[in-house]
């Protein structure tokens, strides 16, 4: 998480008006999982049973091989830390998914987003399942708006590291992560449930 907030400092620097800053508290360094619009009253059973298969999954191996580069509909430019996409994080992925297909919300707008949100945001939420699941799935650390070198000065690649949480959380604009709801160690223990005050939220995790 260091490394991805402190190259997100390094992006910024060069467009201050980069519109994504990572942090520790509320713009969290992640990897999605599924991301899905939800209701508030599913909330305990989403919780339920994400901890299950949390329980069910050991922590993860996964290693960071290399810059890539995304265009967005407006043309912009996103850096992310590409992943490795390993057999664990892909049927950790699958097995989500379809365990949450029972709770996905219809209706979505900006009021689903916490502090609301584009209608590019919207659709980069909806266009999920379509576009981002399954054989398309390609796990990545978003790093901002902004061009990045392929190497980056104190970032030696590959990255290997364990990853040993998941979380729910709600979506803020750029479909960022900026409140989490609940957190899971992976493996054999008891998930920690937060604040859920919206009627209908945008969810990932």
């Amino acid at each position: 998480m260091d490394t991805a907030i402190g190259v997100n400092r390094t992006l910024l620097a060069g467009a201050p008006d980069g519109g994504i800053r990572l942090g520790w508290e509320d713009c969290l360094p992640h990897i999605s999982v599924a991301m899905f619009p939800a209701k508030r009253d599913d909330l305990r059973e989403i919780t339920r049973t994400v901890d299950k298969i949390s329980r069910q999954c050991s922590p993860m191996s996964l290693t960071i091989d290399a810059v890539a580069k995304r265009r967005t509909g407006a043309g912009r430019t996103v850096s992310v830390f590409h992943i490795l996409r390993t057999e664990i994080i892909q049927l950790f992925h699958k097995t989500v998914m379809n365990a949450l297909k029972p709770y996905w919300a219809l209706d979505v707008g900006p009021e689903s987003f916490a502090g609301g949100a584009s209608g590019s945001s919207i659709d980069c939420l909806t266009r999920f399942p379509k576009l981002s699941a399954y054989e398309r799935y390609s796990p990545h650390i978003t790093l901002g708006y902004g061009d990045l070198p392929e190497l980056i000065p104190g970032v030696d690649l590959p990255l290997r590291f364990e990853a040993t949480k998941a979380a729910i959380c709600h979506l803020g604009e750029h479909c960022t992560c900026r409140h989490v709801l609940a957190e899971f160690d992976l493996g054999n223990r008891t998930p920690v449930p937060r604040n859920w005050t919206a009627r209908t939220r945008a969810g990932r995790l």
